[in-house]
């Protein structure tokens, strides 16, 4: 990863200005290229990193500002959309379900906005991208971070990669309160919804393993003849 640490602050404070994130989800999205983060062995192959922020209603985002700031529109469905910069931190915007948590009552507690989650792309299918990527389980046993592995391939809607893992940080953790993705392989992007596989629930969640998943939608039954098309990380 080569990202510059004034320039991804200096977006992710645009992006604070417009009460999207908060002073504490800024500077967790900014931790991650601390050379004392918990995985910085897993970053340093990361190609992007995103954080993607839960709200009330994607319409009324203020699209206008985030244009003019130079933010790429990209992905956008009904209650979602992505929003990409030149300087490797992008944003996902959603108000449609992208985790257990939100098919459970009482599971979600935070006000939106709210980050739900930030995201270390590692798109790069080379093996030792792929030998970071599988140490991720270990080093989250090492922690003392709860962890939850999708084996891929993993799809959110219309897009693909080859597989996850979620890990969450103990309650005592000083810094973080938001689970961490990590999703290996190239980005894919289908014409048509793939299905959806939901971000876990964190393991030592009270209501985990309660509730009935929802998503933006099911597969088809042709969703393996779909041709996909890379996209940016």
């Amino acid at each position: 990863m080569d990202l510059n640490r004034q320039e991804v602050d200096r977006v992710l404070a645009e992006v604070e200005k417009l009460k999207l994130i908060n002073a504490t989800e800024r500077r967790e999205v900014l931790s991650v290229m601390d050379e004392d983060f918990a995985f910085a062995d897993a970053v340093r192959f990361t190609d992007s990193v995103h954080a993607h922020v839960k709200v009330e209603d994607v319409d009324a985002l203020p699209h206008a500002e985030l244009t003019a700031l130079g933010y790429r529109p990209e992905n956008a469905e009904p209650g979602y959309i992505k929003y990409s910069t030149d300087v490797g931190v992008h944003f996902i915007f959603s108000s449609i379900p992208i985790a257990q948590d939100d098919s459970i009552p009482g599971a979600v507690t935070l006000a939106k906005p709210f980050m739900d989650h930030v995201g270390i792309d590692m798109r790069d299918e080379s093996e030792a991208t792929r030998a970071a990527f599988d140490a991720v389980v270990d080093r989250a046993a090492e922690l003392g971070w709860r962890e939850a592995t999708q084996a891929g391939p993993v799809h959110c809607c219309h897009t693909q990669v080859a597989g996850k893992h979620w890990t969450y940080p103990p309650e005592c953790w000083t810094g973080w309160r938001r689970p961490v993705e990590f999703a290996f392989g190239t980005l894919k992007i289908f014409d048509k919804i793939m299905g959806c596989d939901l971000r876990p629930i964190d393991p030592g969640h009270p209501l985990a393993g309660t509730g009935t998943p929802t998503c933006c939608g099911a597969a088809p039954a042709d969703a393996e003849a779909d041709t996909p098309s890379a996209a940016l990380s």
